[in-house]
């Protein structure tokens, strides 16, 4: 065969792709020409490396998914160790103006903060990492806003006892009921803000721009 055959059979053999007949006339050529060698040593060359990048990408890819499954599994269990402290307070906390606080304080923040975790399963759907960063604060306070809601009709609140007993205003019993769910507010904000940090770090290990 000439050297022009060989040229457009060395991507072939260097692939595998050529048969074996063919693949003896390569081998067989590039003993003679040295100069189709060199080419053959260059593309083989290129070959190697192009194979070795897309190994390191692949082997890096695979450590940031356990990383970013690593993360979510933290994160899951912290909710559940916060979740499960509130609950043992709450049931201590006799029944009362109080009860309800730790409702409120943890267990409410932590369930809301738990819930939209489910909200990184979608990752995919998301054009960006600001995007689903974003996304999982809304969601994290949406649904940490709609437990609250339940809360207060659920609990009565210290307000609602202090209205009622009182007669004061409504600005007084909003006043009261800040007082109650202070500490739950300023959980659930932390809660939320974890959840907007994390979740960016979450979609950068995974490959997100």
């Amino acid at each position: 065969m000439n050297c022009e055959i060989i040229k457009d059979l060395i991507p072939l053999y260097i692939d595998r792709c050529c048969s074996e007949e063919s693949a003896n006339e390569v081998e067989k050529h590039l003993k003679e020409c040295k100069n189709c060698k060199s080419i053959f040593d260059m593309m083989n060359s290129e070959n190697l490396k192009e194979k070795n990048e897309s190994f390191e990408i692949k082997k890096l890819s695979k450590i940031n998914e356990r990383k970013a499954s690593v993360l979510q599994s933290v994160l899951l269990f912290i909710s559940f160790i916060v979740m499960a402290v509130g609950v043992t307070f709450e049931a201590k906390t006799p029944l009362g103006t109080e009860n309800g606080f730790w409702a409120f304080t943890l267990i409410i923040p932590a369930t809301g903060f738990l819930l939209s975790l489910a909200n990184w399963f979608f990752i995919r759907i998301y054009k960006n990492k600001k995007i689903f960063s974003v996304c999982s604060f809304i969601v994290n306070a949406a649904i940490t806003f709609f437990f609250f809601i339940c809360g207060i009709f659920y609990y009565n609140v210290p307000s609602l006892y202090f209205i009622s007993e009182t007669g004061f205003s409504g600005f007084d019993m909003l006043l009261k009921t800040i007082q109650f769910l202070g500490c739950g507010i300023v959980t659930a904000a932390v809660f939320c803000t974890v959840s907007k940090i994390f979740s960016l770090r979450y979609a950068e290990m995974l490959g997100k721009d």
